[in-house]
């Protein structure tokens, strides 16, 4: 059990599961050397730890928890991690990706999808038939639930459908209901969309999934009344750490961070502070990279570049980002560790970001998601809005993924009467809002009069 959760927090980055994709495996074990990618260990630099520096017995913290290692292999969803965050993270600026939360929700949309669109939403997510997809999505479902007192890991998936289009009822295909709800345990929900109880309902459905680190208001959910689905993912995250700092311990310095302007800045931050002793540190080619335990979830990553060497330099492929995280060489050390507390909320589109992944037939008339309706429909947008929050007790972290499908098409037309209403003679016209508000209201008498004639 100790193993399993020990890899999870990899799986909020970038968790495995059970489908193979094509990036080639590599290792990552604390006790043997592994040579980096593209590095030969005899040629491996020597490394050099921050100096230690110990004021006071109190800050020292304990060692790694005892957690058993396992070889490393890229997963579909490691796999789509690696490339969705080389595409969003820059290096320059504050990011937050929750790239499970994008995999979810797409595998989602995948289920409503049929012929060359779900064959593109398939390799998009490394797999090969919707049914390895479920197992995949499944057993992620399945880890991704964490229910202690001072470890949580929630997962919530959630379909809203519109009632009817153009004045008209929408069906949603049974088959496409059962596999959300069997394999993803999403709720379905009927709502008007363009109406203000819709978007209040799935704002306030977030805000409550999130725990309210994400507040979502109305205004945010203003769906337009052309809109046939909204596919939600939800994920929350807190847990502590596995040696807790001690708050006495943090103190105020300088990080020297990038500015408005892209120049370098010097912002005064605190600083958690902590003495590990007999503990694992990773050298790789230009970077350190340390693990700090949490007590249920696994661990997080830090990465800190070499000295003059600028984060974005790490970053741009997703091979790159698979080095980050999973290559290197080990070292047992003592570590002088210094981290600052964060906090900040983060809002992405990812619609063009996903395109330029290989997704070319989802967004147009061409798209093909006759799989969960009858009204011919492409996806709209793909929002993901985010938290994360680090501080002495351990980590919060939450997000929504939402993808809204409109319809680009309408029912066929049926043969009707037709009806003559030409405006010929005086009539009468009210404007109503989507709500059903009286706007304005009048009639006309004289179409072409320059201005009324009352006085």
């Amino acid at each position: 059990m100790k193993r399993l959760l020990s890899l999870i927090l990899t799986g909020l980055m970038l968790l495995s599961a059970a489908c193979t994709a094509s990036a080639p495996p590599s290792i990552d074990l604390p006790d043997e050397p592994v040579p980096d990618i593209e590095t030969d260990p005899s040629d491996a630099p020597a490394i050099e730890l921050p100096e230690i520096e110990v004021s006071d017995p109190a800050e020292q913290g304990g060692s790694e928890p005892d957690v058993t290692p396992e070889p490393y292999e890229a997963t579909s969803d490691a796999s789509f991690a690696f490339a969705l965050a080389a595409k969003l993270l820059s290096g320059k600026q504050n990011r937050n990706l929750s790239p499970i939360s994008v995999y979810l929700a797409m595998a989602m949309v995948t289920e409503g999808a049929n012929g060359e669109t779900q064959a593109e939403l398939l390799k998009l997510l490394g797999c090969e038939t919707v049914e390895d997809l479920r197992g995949v999505c499944g057993a992620l479902l399945k880890a991704l639930s964490i229910d202690e007192e001072e470890s949580t890991l929630d997962v919530h998936n959630s379909l809203w459908m519109a009632q009817s289009i153009d004045g008209q009822p929408v069906t949603f295909r049974e088959a496409f209901l059962g596999a959300l709800a069997d394999t993803y345990g999403s709720e379905a929900n009927t709502v008007e969309f363009g109406k203000l109880s819709a978007a209040k309902q799935i704002a306030d459905w977030i805000t409550e999934q999130t725990r309210g680190k994400i507040k979502v208001t109305p205004d945010a959910m203003n769906f337009s009344p052309d809109t046939l689905a909204v596919l939600i993912n939800t994920i929350y995250l807190k847990d502590a750490w596995s040696d807790p700092f001690d708050v006495m311990n943090t103190e105020p310095d300088i990080f020297t961070g990038i500015g408005e302007n892209g120049e370098a800045t010097e912002i005064k931050a605190d600083f958690m502070r902590r003495f590990d002793q007999n503990v694992t540190v990773t050298q790789g080619d230009g970077w350190l990279r340390y693990r700090v335990y949490l007590r249920a979830v696994g661990w997080v990553s830090f990465v800190l570049p070499d000295e003059g060497l600028d984060l974005d330099r790490l970053l741009g492929s997703p091979e790159a980002i698979e080095k980050l995280l999973h290559a290197g060489i080990p070292k047992t050390c003592n570590v002088s560790l210094r981290i600052p507390k964060f906090s900040f909320q983060d809002k992405m589109e990812l619609a063009e970001v996903l395109a330029s992944l290989g997704l070319e037939h989802c967004f147009g008339a061409e798209a093909d998601f006759s799989a969960m309706s009858d009204v011919p429909a492409a996806i709209s947008d793909v929002l993901q809005e985010s938290y994360i929050g680090v501080d002495e007790n351990g980590v919060e972290a939450a997000a929504y993924t939402m993808i809204t499908m409109k319809a680009t098409g309408f029912f066929n037309p049926v043969e009707l009467e037709t009806v003559e209403f030409h405006l010929t003679r005086p009539f009468f016209y009210a404007i109503e809002s989507y709500d059903g508000t009286l706007l304005f209201v009048g009639t006309v008498t004289t179409p072409n009069a320059a201005e009324s004639i009352h006085k």
